[in-house]
């Protein structure tokens, strides 16, 4: 008996462990993303935010060919600024940056700022696309990239600006 109640008490302390860990980062990285935006990008390494009101996601912009694990890239190659015609952002599926685009909806609002003005987008197509196909960012709008399941295919949402 003695034992069974230590065994339960190491399963319940390495439970705690398991959930706290990840909701503490998750927690760690709100608060980067509300401190940043509050602090209207001091330190510079950010070009802006998004903020998805339906999911009520934020999410801090970097440019060029940063970690894709926790931050949101705005991929330069096509991307010239915030509010430009043609905003292409990139971010991995997991739960801190863009597993959620899967469930957004077809005029779903999506708002990205340069922490000045803010731009606001409505969803207008979801697609899944192969991994070397670049002729669907013809069109200007935002469009939001994230892997699948498959590393052949990426997930696209696109979205057009509204005046």
């Amino acid at each position: 008996m003695h034992l069974l109640k230590r065994i339960v008490k190491v399963l319940l302390v390495i439970s705690l462990f398991i959930f706290f860990i990840p909701v503490a980062k998750d927690i760690r990285l709100k608060t980067r993303v509300e401190k940043t935006i509050k602090n209207d990008n001091i330190d510079n390494i950010y070009s802006g935010f998004i903020y998805i009101p339906k999911f009520n996601y934020k999410n801090l912009i970097k440019e060029g060919n940063e970690s894709l694990d926790k931050d949101l890239v705005m991929i330069t190659d096509f991307s010239q600024n915030i509010g430009e015609e043609k905003v292409i952002l990139a971010g991995h599926n997991n739960k801190y940056v863009f597993n959620k685009i899967f469930n957004l909806d077809i005029d779903d609002q999506i708002i990205i700022s340069d922490f000045s003005i803010d731009y606001n987008y409505k969803v207008k197509e979801k697609k899944i696309i192969k991994v070397d196909d670049f002729s669907y960012f013809n069109d200007d709008g935002l469009y939001l990239i994230t892997c699948t399941n498959n590393n052949q295919e990426r997930f696209i949402i696109k979205a057009k600006r509204e005046f």
